[in-house]
């Protein structure tokens, strides 16, 4: 072997005369140095071009010289490969990014030709036949068709919104990689993204700034992209990066992670400073699969699994993952039935008054009575439902099912009950809640006084002055309004003072050990105190032991609700409770 083909340098052509001519980066594909010369120099020979070729006579520098430097084309001796040609014909397309590849060999057009365009090749010339303008004409062909391929499939294969691939040549770019990976023994990454609550952007601002955040949303995850991965949009709110060259599986996760800090900052869409939060999901070959298909299915599962956590969270696939998942995805097709299929069922657990142990009012919690599972625990089945997009009217099914069984309880003399009804902050995505809301007041023609909704901090913190506008509408409709689980979250009293809140319920985390923590001891007395300043009704949550109760009540605290006075019972189960309590109040009175 030459000087010249150890150190990679082939012989720039140094004519002066022809500076000015086409300059272009050849690739020169065969094992024999007389054969490198002879095309060389066949090169310098032609018209209108000047080469710039480099040789390459060893296969395993082949990928290393693809990442140090990008050609415009390359000149492949047919017999020099390490595997069928047109086998190694696809991998050399994968690995060079797709550049053009010219192919020679000693065998005749006729028989070859049609074989070498099939497997992807951009020419074909049989060295009898090779002249020093024929070459140099099929080396520019072959790079002007490549280039209005790409212009042409850079149209039909850009996402237009966001200016990133679309979800077909994501799809055509993963599976090459794979199979690159696969055979160079490399580790590849997915990471599934998709955007937290969306629909409720396109509901609240319109489609037109719905769209704007996503091409925002694009423009930020590319910041956070080394140069070799690749991100394209796969669906309306979900994108997805390939991760090519990982040194181990950890990697993935570290740029997933990178990817969902860069959303700490809020966007500034129509004038509103919205923080928006992404799930995660990734994958790894080959530990996740052995193909594409199995990768994309496996981060998609733990993309889901990111979905039921708090915004901006990451999950890596393991193998523990694929069972539970596939429960939940059978128990949401399932859910997306069961509402028309009248499945779910609404529980009342009571409120009772501490000062002297008298039902004042009751919680409404949904359950989904399962035709073969039995009884669901909302827990279970309200990922589920959001996932469904069930949700909202799971939300009104419920709101309707309580303002019917109040009516009921009212009939049966007991007006001064307080029902309780969850209210879901994807509730507050429908321009249309409060006009629901009243239709179904109005046609269950209850006392709207007994109608309490009680809210997440989730809820609240949406879009405050949004908020604010729904809970004035329906506080006309004369409803009153509570916050569940105080101090898990980010409310304060200066949330609760802009608000129509009546109620607080302290979460039974802080009850669960208000006995013995310290810390939570003083916590309970603080909300108690500071509420009552403010003239707002505090329920303590969780409650199941006397001891609990005799601090809640040393403390005034007004409510208790907890299995020391009833677990949540249906509803015929719950007015059997109210006639013992009231038959049990009787006695004592007469005693």
């Amino acid at each position: 072997m030459s000087e010249d083909s150890l150190s990679g340098n082939t012989g720039m052509l140094p004519m002066v005369s022809r500076s000015e001519e086409p300059k272009l980066n050849v690739l020169l594909l065969t094992s024999e140095h007389t054969e490198f010369l002879w095309l060389q120099r066949l090169l310098e020979q032609a018209d209108g071009i000047v080469s710039l070729t480099q040789w390459c006579s060893d296969l395993s520098q082949l990928r290393d010289m693809f990442s140090q430097k990008t050609y415009d084309v390359i000149l492949w001796d047919c017999g020099f490969r390490d595997e069928d040609p047109f086998v190694f014909l696809g991998f050399l397309s994968f690995d060079s990014d797709q550049t053009p590849v010219v192919c020679i060999s000693s065998e005749s057009e006729a028989n070859l030709s049609k074989a070498i365009f099939q497997a992807g090749g951009s020419d074909y010339i049989c060295k009898s036949t090779i002249t020093s303008n024929g070459l140099a004409r099929a080396l520019r062909n072959a790079i002007l068709r490549h280039s209005a391929e790409k212009q042409q499939e850079t149209k039909s294969h850009i996402d237009t919104l966001t200016g990133v691939v679309n979800r077909q040549v994501f799809f055509d770019r993963f599976h090459q990689s794979i199979l690159r990976a696969d055979r160079h023994e490399e580790v590849i990454g997915l990471v599934l993204l998709n955007v937290d609550e969306f629909s409720g952007v396109n509901d609240r601002f319109g489609y037109r700034e719905g769209d704007q955040l996503i091409k925002r949303v694009a423009s930020r995850l590319r910041q956070g992209l080394r140069k070799s991965d690749s991100l394209a949009r796969i669906g309306g709110d979900e994108f997805a990066v390939i991760l090519e060259s990982l040194d181990n599986t950890v990697d993935a996760n570290y740029v997933a992670a990178k990817l969902l800090a860069l959303f700490e900052e809020p966007f500034d869409l129509a004038h509103h400073q919205l923080v928006v939060t992404l799930s995660a999901g990734v994958a790894v070959f080959p530990d996740a699969g052995p193909d594409s298909e199995s990768i994309i299915k496996n981060a998609n599962r733990a993309m889901l699994d990111a979905k039921r956590q708090q915004g901006n969270s990451v999950e890596f696939y393991h193998q523990k993952m694929s069972v539970a998942v596939e429960r939940e995805l059978e128990l949401e097709a399932e859910f997306r039935t069961a509402l028309r299929s009248e499945q779910l069922r609404l529980f009342y657990q009571p409120r009772v008054s501490i000062a002297n142990n008298q039902v004042v009012g009751y919680e409404s919690l949904i359950r989904w009575q399962h035709p073969t599972r039995g009884l669901i625990m909302p827990d279970e089945f309200i990922p589920a439902a959001e996932r469904s997009g069930m949700i909202v009217p799971m939300g009104y099914w419920v709101v309707e099912q309580a303002c019917r069984d109040l009516a009921q309880l009212q009939a049966f003399g007991y007006d001064d009950l307080v029902c309780a009804v969850n209210l879901s902050f994807r509730q507050f995505y429908d321009k249309k809640l409060s006009e629901t809301v009243f239709r179904i007041i109005y046609n269950a023609n209850i006392n709207t006084g007994n109608l309490e909704f009680e809210l997440t901090e989730s809820a609240m913190m949406y879009d405050q002055t949004y908020t604010q506008k729904c809970l004035k509408q329906l506080t006309q409709l004369g409803v009153s309004f509570s916050l569940d689980d105080f101090g898990t979250g980010y409310s304060s009293f200066a949330n609760i003072q802009q608000l129509p809140i009546s109620t607080i319920k302290i979460d039974k985390s802080f009850i669960e050990h208000v006995i013995t923590n310290t810390d939570d001891e003083i916590i309970v007395k603080a909300i108690v105190s500071l509420a009552h300043n403010l003239q707002v009704n505090v329920v303590a949550e969780g409650v199941e032991t006397e001891e609990q109760l005799a601090f809640l009540r040393h403390h005034h605290c007004d409510e208790a609700q907890g299995y020391l006075f009833s677990k949540a019972v249906s509803f015929d189960a719950f007015l059997s409770f109210l006639e013992a309590a009231k038959a049990n109040a009787i006695a004592l009175a007469d005693s």
